[in-house]
């Protein structure tokens, strides 16, 4: 990385502050303006390269990745570390928004990191556009032009679409959009519409220079194609299309044969870890850490065969205990050993102890780990493949798809793939197709749509942080209370004059509820000043 540090223009509510106080505001000499900061060929195409880590860290790097697996119930924790015990312990509580919380940066992090992104691909875009001016080729060439020109816009539409997924509004910013106005909130369907819709855009214009090389460093993939990238939007489309929805009637109302299509061009990726700032901190603390995010047994319990996860469920929530689970998932475990106990499964193992803190809830216990990302965590250094979107996800993308417009047979044929192939399960059948409001469950004669649930669940885990958030909240299967998306940060609420809000809570579910206690000392002025964020060593004293 050539730009370690980056000042993000786009402070929405600044833009307010000064149109506001226009007569108070004198001009600093000292500061160069866009066309001179951005003047140089070379400082516009890096400025463009670099905005995929920035969307790449609002994902995998903040520590608001940690959150979307324990409101899902598919890692538990009780450590306080990022707002994960607040977001999951139960009975569920309203999200804390205020600024002031100890954990508000997790909250926040996503939300300037996906509009640090689009500035910077916004400001690269107009500052290309205007070194065009004349016909003049302002890059290498033609192509260089052109490959600039189609990863902003890609960067725009895909974080515009991560901001839809997580916060129930948002800005929607792209290369048109005019700051000399009072920027307007959409709500996160008219905001998935909007980047949907300009991705589809990146699609044709990535087609039609299908064969224009995609440097190495710009998204740590090698070889990667204008035409790979054009495949690479499919598939995000997909899973966005069926991911933006937050209740069961919205994803049942979801155009599946959208989905479908988008999942059949879709191409998985995954970015090479540098060990620095290329690093996923949800695969990485997993991986190396027992104690960071264990399985929930509302992800694995479904393979269970001895009862145990019936009777767990069947337990108060604060009775809750970790048990041993018997399964022929091979994911979950391996062959007995010599003292008749369960050895390393694909996926996950049984350590047999828990290493969370009972005080804090038993409930939160599990005896089983991952081990999944080990290869890349500590066996490659941090510097291996990072999984983000695979073909697993999208076939049952795909498999879902089938059964909402009923045909399972095409389903049981997506669903084997893992099912058979990954967990060496016996094969699934369309004898019985259930609905989709089944419950996750792997066990011999049950539905098909508990099957799917079970595979898409397991399967994405531990890939990308917001899959199984997306999944449980769209099929109406979350813990009750917790919340469907987050509001705008409180930091920002602030900046923007607005009043504080949240969501989740056993009240008003899926509601506005109230946020935690605000400052009242009136706003401050705070600069999108992102730093990429270096991986550091875990060590015990993180573990609190």
């Amino acid at each position: 990385m050539t730009i370690t540090k980056k000042i993000m223009s786009l402070a929405m509510a600044s833009i307010l502050v000064l149109n506001g106080c226009a007569d108070l505001d004198v001009g600093n000499t000292n500061a160069p303006d866009q066309s001179r900061a951005l003047a140089k060929p070379e400082d516009v195409e890096s400025l463009i390269k670099s905005t995929f880590l920035s969307f790449w860290q609002g994902i995998h790097v903040t520590g608001g990745s940690f959150n979307p697996g324990v409101m899902a119930d598919a890692n538990t924790s009780s450590w306080g570390n990022y707002g994960m015990r607040e977001l999951s312990s139960e009975p569920r509580a309203a999200a804390n928004n205020s600024p002031a919380w100890n954990y508000a940066y997790a909250l926040e992090q996503p939300w300037y990191y996906w509009y640090g992104a689009i500035s910077a691909a916004k400001d690269g875009l107009a500052s290309l556009k205007a070194g065009q001016e004349g016909g003049k080729t302002f890059l290498a060439d033609a192509a260089a032009d052109k490959r600039a020109e189609v990863f902003a816009k890609f960067i725009m539409g895909a974080s515009n679409a991560m901001v839809a997924v997580y916060y129930d509004k948002g800005f929607y910013v792209d290369g048109s959009t005019d700051f000399s106005k009072t920027p307007e909130l959409s709500d996160y369907n008219t905001l998935m519409a909007s980047a949907i819709t300009a991705l589809k855009g990146v699609i044709s214009d990535a087609e039609a220079n299908a064969s224009v090389a995609i440097p190495e460093d710009w998204m740590q993939i090698a070889g990667l194609t204008m035409g790979d990238l054009a495949k690479i939007t499919h598939g995000l489309i997909a899973r966005w299309t069926a991911g933006v929805a937050r209740t069961a009637q919205e994803r049942g109302a979801v155009n599946w044969a959208d989905v479908k299509s988008h999942a059949s061009k879709g191409k998985p990726f995954a970015p090479v870890g540098d060990g620095v700032y290329w690093w996923s901190r949800t695969q990485y603390y997993c991986g190396v850490s027992p104690s960071w995010g264990r399985a929930d047994y509302k992800l694995i319990g479904p393979a269970d065969k001895s009862g145990g996860y019936t009777s767990w469920l069947g337990t108060a929530v604060a009775d809750r205990k970790a048990f041993t689970m018997t399964t022929d998932d091979k994911r979950l475990t391996g062959a007995l050993d010599a003292d008749g106990k369960q050895t390393q499964g694909l996926y996950a193992k049984n350590e047999y102890r828990t290493r969370l803190i009972a005080s804090r809830g038993t409930y939160h216990q599990t005896f089983y780990v991952y081990n999944r990302n080990r290869d890349y965590a500590v066996d490659a250094g941090l510097q291996g493949p990072m999984y983000d979107l695979t073909q697993s996800e999208l076939d049952l993308l795909t498999a879902e798809a089938e059964l909402r417009v009923g045909t399972a047979a095409a389903a049981v044929t997506l669903i084997n793939k893992t099912r058979v192939g990954n967990g060496g399960l016996t094969a699934a059948t369309d004898a019985k197709v259930g609905a989709s409001t089944d419950q996750p469950n792997a066990l011999d004669g049950s539905s098909l749509w508990s099957m799917l649930k079970y595979e898409a669940m397991l399967e994405n885990t531990l890939i990308h942080p917001f899959t199984g958030y997306m999944n449980r909240r769209g099929w109406g299967d979350l813990t009750k209370g917790t919340p469907t998306h987050l509001a705008i940060p409180g930091k920002e609420l602030e900046i923007l004059l607005m009043e504080n809000y949240t969501f989740g809570g056993q009240a008003d579910a899926g509601k506005p509820g109230t946020a935690g206690r605000i400052s009242n000392k009136g706003f401050r002025v705070r600069g999108f000043d992102i730093e990429f964020e270096k991986v550091t060593p875990l060590i015990d004293a993180d573990l609190h």
